[in-house]
């Protein structure tokens, strides 16, 4: 039997020409770049705003032209942040101008339309409908709220930030609202009883979670409502507690100051995942004021 030989050839080497490869592979990862970047613009991807972002005086100004004029307020923030005005432009002026032109809106469809005598570019009605979907998480904690207390008389005014002694040098991080001892405390929305018992600073306190992620501070109650605890759920408008004095030294101290209700808004940290800021809930109460209980 005859001896059968394989002829093994060699392998093909192959080298890469430098100068015509590596340019060719930075286009196409530019191509790749541009193409994931205008998905995403197809997809309308966008940045939720948090409150602490903004000048409570800026909100306080959106919520009163708005009001006033009848146009929800978050498309004046939107026109603004799409125009990409600076803070020291901001006014109220500006803001009611605004404002005229965008009277009987109810639906983004209509900027076009109603913008056409001020800017009806494509591409700036996109930016401002992209800044509405920013703002959603804003809207939420506007919207579908009440004032804290109801048919008692009560007085405030923005103290948010000024200064405190007791306890160490510090910053007030919420409102006082002036009332009589006793006056029933309301849940400004649909929650979760979080927190609940005593605290040197604030005496006896509730903390509510509200359905919009905004942890609620209610601080110096005089007593609780029977029956809620934490892990409790609450409704928008229910009695949660009574106002009182006390706070500022040992398990029950009282009468280190007038009866009120100190009100806290504090929103999650989304950056380090934990721990929350103090919001100033200022705006927010006139608007809620405004509106009434619905």
């Amino acid at each position: 039997m005859g001896t059968v030989r394989y002829r093994v050839g060699r392998r093909r080497r192959f080298r890469i020409n430098g100068k015509r490869f590596y340019p060719f592979l930075a286009l196409v990862t530019i191509f790749i770049v541009l193409l994931i970047l205008n998905r995403i613009q197809e997809k309308d991807f966008y940045t939720e705003y948090k409150i602490v972002e903004f000048d409570s005086q800026h909100l306080e100004m959106y919520f009163d032209a708005g009001d006033a004029h009848g146009v929800p307020w978050y498309y004046l923030l939107a026109v603004d942040r799409a125009e990409e005005i600076p803070k020291e432009e901001i006014s109220p002026g500006r803001a009611e101008q605004i404002a005229l032109h965008l009277r009987g809106i109810s639906s983004p469809r209509e900027l076009s339309e109603k913008l056409k005598d001020y800017n009806n570019e494509s591409k700036f009605i996109k930016k401002i409908e992209k800044e509405i979907k920013s703002l959603e998480y804003i809207i939420g904690v506007y919207q579908d709220k009440v004032f804290p207390i109801n048919g008692y008389k009560y007085d405030y005014e923005n103290d948010y930030g000024d200064g405190r002694s007791y306890g160490g040098q510090r910053s007030h991080e919420g409102i006082d609202i002036m009332c009589d001892m006793g006056t029933p405390l309301l849940a400004v929305c649909d929650g979760v009883v979080e927190k609940k018992g005593w605290l040197e600073l604030g005496g006896w306190r509730i903390g509510i979670r509200g359905n919009d992620g905004i942890y609620y501070y209610y601080a110096h109650l005089s007593r609780y409502e029977d029956g809620l605890d934490i892990g409790h759920k609450v409704k928008k408008g229910q009695i949660i507690g009574y106002a009182g004095d006390t706070g500022y030294g040992e398990e029950s101290t009282t009468g280190k100051f007038a009866p009120h209700l100190h009100f806290g808004m504090y929103e999650r940290d989304d950056w380090t995942g934990s721990g929350e800021k103090a919001i100033n809930p200022y705006p927010f109460l006139r608007a809620w004021e405004r509106s009434g209980i619905k």
